[in-house]
């Protein structure tokens, strides 16, 4: 009889092809889409479609240990938490409804200094879930702070602010748009975000000099 565990293994193994090959396809349209698309882009066969609802039960699997291991034990600490960014990543791929799947892969990866490939997925996120007040939030701070285009940033802050159901985000809104209005009134630069490796190092080097 086969184990329980080799049973899952081989799911695993199958899932984690069958999202490669899915990624593949999906790549090329995913940096084409407009900013205001509000639909999913469609790719020619889905291969990750034959395994059904499996796909749905790993992602929430996934999330519910990610989530808890990103806020109870890394802290939210980027530079510690980049081992967690294939799992979101990967959950992106199997439920795209996670929202903050993709809000924390794609802030991650702009964080991390991979700035395009953070951009590309918050794009990619908002197409399949256009009406995500979270994740216009997130392209809003992406454009901020890494893209240096206030005015976008502005627009979907915005966008953030009418779709918005969670009152306890008011304060973090205000804040950026407050942010904003000043950098584009001139009345402040944009507060640059160092990547975490690029920080220690200079960090390093003031504990030299």
């Amino acid at each position: 009889m086969v184990s329980t565990g080799m049973a899952i293994a081989v799911i695993v193994v199958m899932l984690t092809g069958a999202v490669f090959v899915q990624y593949s396809l999906n790549s090329s349209s995913a940096s084409n889409g407009g900013v205001d698309q509000s639909s999913p882009y469609d790719t020619a066969r889905s291969v990750l479609d034959l395994l059904g609802g499996m796909r749905q039960s790993l992602a929430a699997n996934l999330w519910t240990k990610t989530d808890g291991i990103h806020h109870d034990y890394m802290k939210e600490n980027v530079f510690r938490e980049q081992a967690l960014y294939p799992y979101f990543w990967l959950i992106t791929r199997l439920d795209p409804h996670y929202t903050m799947a993709y809000y924390y892969a794609s802030w991650m990866l702009a964080r991390l200094g991979r700035v395009d490939e953070g951009y590309r997925l918050a794009l990619e996120g908002l197409r399949y879930n256009p009406d995500s007040s979270a994740l216009q939030y997130n392209l809003a701070s992406i454009y901020f702070f890494f893209k240096n285009d206030p005015q976008k940033a502005r627009y979907h802050l915005l966008k953030a602010m009418e779709l918005k159901t969670d009152v306890t985000d008011d304060s973090n809104y205000q804040t950026l748009l407050e942010e904003i209005d000043n950098v584009i009134a001139g009345k402040r630069k944009i507060h640059a975000i160092v990547p975490p490796d690029a920080a220690h190092k200079l960090q390093k080097q003031a504990d030299t000099d």
